[in-house]
């Protein structure tokens, strides 16, 4: 530094001076390393958990969807894939043909696919034990795919494989050459391998555009360089390779969809919370590091005093002070990091859990992303350097003699104290608080910061309430019906797929069976209960005239008729229940009295109707 008299270069004298006061001041020391490493604690845990909070839902939802990627493409010919891949507008190009599904799974939908490495990734099939197919015999899947079919999960294990493809039924002895856990506990993927596509190419020829059976068709999910409009950019390359992903009566349909898991973000409410907490916490690190930093000159004023007396300059004190700390910013820095990493690590998958009640995935992990660390780093570094400006400034322009005399109380006028009993402790202390009033409001502030921290994080926990979730979702302590509902493909169609009565009765002669409600269903078979949605306009896309139903397309779907319904009434759900079903019932128009509402209902005039109803409020 050359600003004194002379123009010397007093920089090794001013970091001996600093390492000597360093040493000097060891509880200092200790205080403002906790200082600082909390502070860094706090910011890290606060970005660590809203960044992990935000992946694992993320991660969990695409789980749940089965894909991680961007969008998908299907319905292809191989010549419309091939161009996919090789586009230049796609980063990842996986690569999925449907070979059927699973006959011999009762109670587990399985989905048998030819799948490459790359879908296998984008899909979460990618085996944690053995290893991918590669003869024409082996297979993978998850472990519940394997218990449906009778297999104990091991690598080696014979799998039966049976599935029906064009009215024919196909049976094939398969080995487990791998498989994983499953995210879903009713549906499976099964891959077979390329060379069981190769030996039995004759049973996919691609009649889709005839038939629409998907056999035969490449499907695709697809990682794209760019994130915008995932969508369009799909259709726009389905329709420079000949397809048509508009019309889904088209020849050529190829269908185009985006992953909308994938445009998730962090919503504005959530945002706000985190930067109110972040400004919570800069001002409690603030405060803290503050207080002990101007504790810490006030204590030393008298040494500062002396250094100006030898003549060194304000800039020099500055830097005596902010070299303290700097140092003790490089040793608190790092422990607050790591501990604020990986106690948020920890803490991630208790928080998850709560979604556990009402979820059947649930992931929990917090990116080691580099800009958690640069983040908090300058969020913390910021916040010394603000907090060390006024003691640095306060040691620097204090002189000589006012450093001898100095008391450290504010410049006012005090009044004299009349008391005939003596000064008491409560007196005492009441002054002595009060002797340096910025000080102590700083000090009241930063209690108070650090109970509306304590009360927000208490609040935010307990105001979590599982058992209100669920009953949102279902009125009753558990749900009985027949496996064939979780059949994805076929699912509750016809009467015999009814929960048998004999287990009904030997269900009701359980102890502790009370307030059973039965639940009514219309399937295939009931041809005359219909319902009429006033769909006017509509395209057949096929007939099965052997069970006498036409299958129509329209504007906002497609659903199932009975064939000779000339009014366009389609195939509802349309339920019978209980008489007290009704009592649990959540009313939000019409007639809300339970007993007239039964009253009628008997009449056969009148129908409940079912709406969506919002989660997070408990309305419509």
């Amino acid at each position: 530094m050359n600003d004194i008299l002379f123009g010397n270069n007093n920089k090794k004298i001013i970091k001996k001076l600093s390492n000597r006061n360093f040493h000097a001041n060891k509880i200092r020391n200790i205080a403002a390393i906790l200082a600082i490493a909390m502070t860094a604690f706090l910011f890290t845990a606060v970005i660590s958990l809203a960044l992990g909070m935000q992946s694992s839902l993320m991660l969990t939802l695409q789980m749940q969807k089965g894909s991680k990627a961007d969008g998908d493409i299907r319905y292809m010919t191989e010549a419309q894939y091939k161009a996919l891949v090789s586009s230049d507008f796609v980063e990842q190009a996986g690569c999925r043909r449907i070979v059927g599904f699973a006959t011999n799974a009762p109670g587990h939908t399985i989905e048998i696919d030819y799948a490459d490495s790359v879908q296998q990734e984008l899909t979460f099939c990618t085996p944690t034990h053995g290893t991918a197919p590669q003869e024409a015999n082996e297979i993978t899947t998850t472990e519940l795919a394997l218990k449906a079919l009778g297999v104990k999960p091991e690598v080696g294990a014979k799998v039966p494989v049976q599935f029906e493809l064009r009215g024919q039924t196909y049976q094939f002895d398969m080995v487990v050459s791998g498989w994983w856990e499953a995210s879903d506990s009713s549906v499976s993927l099964m891959i077979v391998s390329n060379s069981f596509m190769e030996e039995n190419g004759e049973m996919f020829p691609n009649t889709f555009s005839a038939d629409r059976e998907m056999t035969g068709t490449y499907l695709s999910d697809v990682v794209l360089k760019s994130k915008t409009d995932v969508k369009g950019q799909l259709e726009e390359f389905a329709r420079s390779v000949g397809g048509e992903p508009s019309d889904m009566n088209a020849k050529n349909y190829v269908l185009c969809a985006s992953n909308s898991v994938m445009t998730s973000t962090l919503q504005p409410s959530s945002v706000l919370a985190i930067v109110c907490f972040m400004f919570l916490f800069a001002v409690c690190g603030y405060l803290l590091i503050y207080n002990i930093f101007d504790i810490s000159v006030i204590q030393d004023i008298q040494q500062y005093g002396l250094l100006r007396t030898i003549g060194t300059s304000t800039r020099q004190v500055k830097r005596l002070v902010n070299m303290q700390a700097i140092k003790l910013t490089l040793i608190a820095l790092p422990i607050g990091l790591i501990l604020g990493y990986l106690i948020s690590s920890a803490l991630l998958p208790v928080i998850m859990s709560f979604l556990s009640d009402y979820n059947t995935t649930i992931s929990a992990q917090i990116p080691l992303s580099p800009s958690i660390f640069i983040i908090t780093a300058l969020f913390t570094i910021f916040t010394v350097y603000v907090s060390t400006r006024r003691p640095a400034k306060k040691a620097s322009e204090v002189s000589p003699l006012e450093a001898i005399r100095y008391t450290e109380q504010d410049n006012v006028r005090k009044k004299q104290a009349k008391r005939r009993k003596g000064a008491k402790l409560s007196q005492m202390a009441f002054s002595n608080f009060c002797r340096y009033k910025r000080r102590s409001v700083f000090i009241v502030i930063s209690l108070f910061l650090c109970i509306v921290l304590f009360n927000s994080v208490i609040i935010v926990t307990q105001s979590i309430d599982a058992e209100k979730f669920i009953s949102r979702m279902t009125k009753s302590d558990f749900t009985i019906y027949n496996s064939a509902c979780l059949n994805r493909t076929e699912s509750f169609r016809y009467h015999a797929d009814g929960l048998n009565l004999s287990a009904v009765e030997l269900i009701n002669q359980q102890n502790g069976i009370t307030d059973e409600k039965y639940l009514y269903r219309n399937t295939l078979d009931d041809k005359t209960v219909t319902v009429d949605y006033g769909i006017t306009d509509s395209n057949v896309v096929w007939t099965d005239t052997t069970n006498e139903r036409t299958a129509l397309s329209y504007d906002n779907g497609a659903s199932v008729k009975v064939a000779s319904d000339e009014n366009n009434r389609f195939y509802g759900n349309v339920f019978g229940a209980s008489d007290n079903f009704f009592d649990s019932l959540s009313i939000y128009d019409g007639e809300k009295d339970k007993d007239v509402l039964k009253q009628k209902l008997t009449t056969g005039d009148y129908v409940v109707l079912g709406i969506a109803m919002n989660m997070r409020t408990g309305e419509p």
